[in-house]
């Protein structure tokens, strides 16, 4: 079986790799008890709603937003735009998603303060269209009409795929509306990512905060106008641990769903992540403290495999009841890390606790 790159830097899937290696399939055997190609189809089609012209050009605006508004909470809900990479990658992929939520909101100096009590957009901008100049390189304001009364709208444009820039003469492919609503202790940052008279990215940002830590709570849609994505983002952030709960779901492939579930510390990690839909449903699930610990592996319900790790010993691979494989079992683990190691990359890092 040809290794795929993921594979190739992860103890774990070496090993199982090598479990796997020449195990051809079965044509008499009974079908494997999810079906790979349509989980693998479901699998793009999450990662390829982040995909349209207008998410291209947000996402390399971003900066260039944030810097206009400074180190408010706007400002930081831009920067915490969900991009394909979340999906894409799996528990590495969550993570540093929750990273980037905890620098974005941090208070310089604060610990571990969200920035809520800075004014969440400034006055002056309200009800402003900021548009790109291409001398300056920056956001400037503008005489164009539209934007929201109580918020921002930036104009974002089509992006040159080397450099990561506007391309010139510039070409509009929509635009961005920043709204916020405040409360004493809380602020929720709403944007709107508009192309064509269709909304491709809707989600909101609601922030609190204390010493202690962040709470974090970003939900919302995102469309290429094929495929659409809703997400449910929890984040739970301290200066010495973290804990998410993030569920995603494609209501146009059947209620495709990605259910991930994180908890670490400096030495311990644990990870519950669930893949569901028309095609069948996988459940990996697992924790390590030290680099020692074990996976578990379900295919519809029915645990398939555990996965014993050890920091100084290779894994081992056994059936539910301890007992060695079969030749069917093995190639349906082999599909799971094909089509889900791969399309997740969840394999890679379970061993890794979170530094």
């Amino acid at each position: 079986m040809r290794v795929p790159h993921y594979a190739a830097r992860s103890l774990l899937a070496l090993t199982l790799a090598g479990l796997l290696a020449g195990c051809g399939k079965d044509s008499t055997a009974p079908d494997a008890p999810f079906d790979p190609a349509g989980t693998s189809s479901d699998i793009e089609g999450m990662q390829s709603s982040f995909d349209s012209p207008a998410m291209e050009g947000y996402a390399s605006a971003t900066a260039s937003i944030s810097a206009v508004l400074g180190e408010s909470p706007a400002a930081a809900a831009v920067r915490a735009a969900p991009t394909k990479a979340l999906v894409a990658g799996g528990k590495r992929g969550a993570t540093a998603y929750a990273v980037t939520l905890a620098k974005a909101y941090r208070r310089p100096g604060g610990g571990g303060q969200a920035s809520v009590s800075a004014a969440a957009i400034p006055a002056e901008y309200l009800g402003v269209t900021f548009t790109f100049n291409t001398d300056s390189g920056k956001y400037l304001p503008s005489e164009l009409t539209g934007a929201p009364e109580d918020g921002v709208r930036f104009v974002v444009y089509a992006i040159n795929p080397i450099s990561g820039v506007p391309v010139e003469p510039l070409v509009e492919v929509g635009h961005a509306d920043i709204v916020t609503t405040e409360t004493a202790n809380a602020i929720t940052v709403q944007v709107l990512l508009v192309s064509g008279g269709v909304t491709y990215l809707d989600y909101s940002v609601g922030a609190t905060g204390n010493a202690s830590g962040l709470t974090l709570a970003v939900s919302g849609y995102v469309t290429n106008g094929d495929d659409r994505v809703n997400f449910d983002l929890d984040n739970q952030l301290s200066e010495t641990a973290l804990s998410i709960d993030y569920v995603l779901t494609v209501p146009t492939r059947g209620g495709f769903r990605l259910a991930i579930e994180l908890g670490a510390t400096e030495t311990t990690s644990t990870a519950d992540v669930e893949v569901r839909g028309e095609h069948g449903r996988v459940h990996l699930s697992g924790s390590t403290t030290d680099g020692a610990g074990a996976l578990d592996v379900e295919v519809n319900g029915e645990l398939l495999a555990i996965i014993t790790l050890s920091p100084d010993a290779e894994p081992v691979v056994t059936g539910a009841e301890g007992q060695a494989l079969t030749e069917d079992e093995l190639e349906a683990l082999r599909n799971i890390i094909l089509v889900v190691g791969a399309g997740l990359d969840f394999f890679e890092d379970l061993i890794d606790p979170i530094g």
